[in-house]
């Protein structure tokens, strides 16, 4: 997916975001939005939007002197996510399909995300998010590629989610390797954040070698390529995985809330199914479908 005019008063929403978390300082803040606003224009319209994100909180964290602004934030979603997995745990060992129900608890939890929205009640979105029906369900292939499968490569998304996620794992009964990201970037999950929420005693965690809230694989490192190119099947959790990985041709499975209407409008190209901001997703790559179709797979 390639990075759009309408994302630039969304970088611009969360560099605000950021520098306030970063210095208390009106000054710095306004030299912040100022540095950030001078480099926009020079971003590449052709990369993804989380790729471009990565120019953007290095302005932020060269002039602030501040790397993990979201490390306070981090740890609320963590612990808030550890405590509401217990009931979670409960209610998937009592549904009739255990691994669906983690599915949807973990496609509900992808709503924890600081970086596309700063204010919003995590309990009340979660539980919005687990009253809604799958606006795209490909469980059928999905469960029955994991069925024939003996390695899956997880990647993760935001520090908090990725309690569902563990939860997810538990149900697979399969060799699986988790990837979180090498440094911190908004509320993506490191490796610190998978050690906290108990990820390495259900699977291997491994860094996918960036600093991006994203999976570009040109800047992934070489043991989490071996990994990407090895897996039967790639369970990819959140929007940054997505919007860097949606025209792969690659068994992928993209897992996410919808929380923008760029991304929403490139899922309707990709699938032929009308989604909007909001709605959970469940979906198999499919970037050869398009041509079959006749349809573009260019993001405007």
């Amino acid at each position: 997916m390639k990075t759009a005019l309408e994302c630039m008063p969304c970088f611009l929403r969360q560099t605000l975001y950021a520098a306030r978390l970063s210095t208390s300082s009106i000054a710095l803040q306004k030299e912040i939005m100022n540095s950030v606003s001078a480099i926009l224009p020079e971003l590449d319209f052709n990369i993804s939007p989380p790729h471009n994100s990565i120019r953007v909180y290095s302005e932020i964290a060269a002039l602030s002197g501040c790397t993990d602004p979201f490390a306070a934030l981090k740890k609320v979603s963590n612990d808030f996510a550890m405590v509401l997995s217990t009931e979670a745990r409960k209610t998937i060992g009592q549904a009739e399909d255990p691994l669906f129900s983690a599915i949807v608890f973990s496609i509900a939890g992808n709503i924890i995300d600081y970086g596309s929205q700063q204010h919003f009640d995590a309990d009340k979105a979660v539980k919005e998010c687990l009253s809604k029906k799958l606006t795209i369900n490909d469980y059928a292939l999905l469960k029955n590629d994991i069925e024939k499968a003996e390695s899956i490569l997880y990647l993760g998304d935001n520090a908090g989610e990725i309690v569902f996620d563990g939860l997810v794992i538990e149900q697979l009964d399969k060799k699986v390797v988790f990837a979180v990201k090498e440094g911190p970037i908004i509320n993506d999950a490191l490796r610190e954040d998978a050690i906290a929420c108990g990820l390495d005693t259900k699977c291997s965690v491994i860094s996918n070698g960036t600093q991006c809230p994203g999976t570009p694989l040109d800047d992934c490192s070489e043991e989490f390529l071996d990994y990407f190119n090895s897996a039967d099947i790639i369970i990819s959790k959140g929007q940054g995985n997505f919007e860097t990985l949606s025209e792969l041709n690659r068994p992928i499975y993209f897992l996410l809330t919808v929380k923008c209407p760029i991304v929403g409008n490139h899922i309707t190209e990709l699938s032929g199914k009308e989604v909007k901001t909001g709605d959970m997703v469940l979906m198999k790559s499919s970037p050869q479908g398009l041509k079959e179709n006749g349809k573009s797979s260019q993001t405007r």
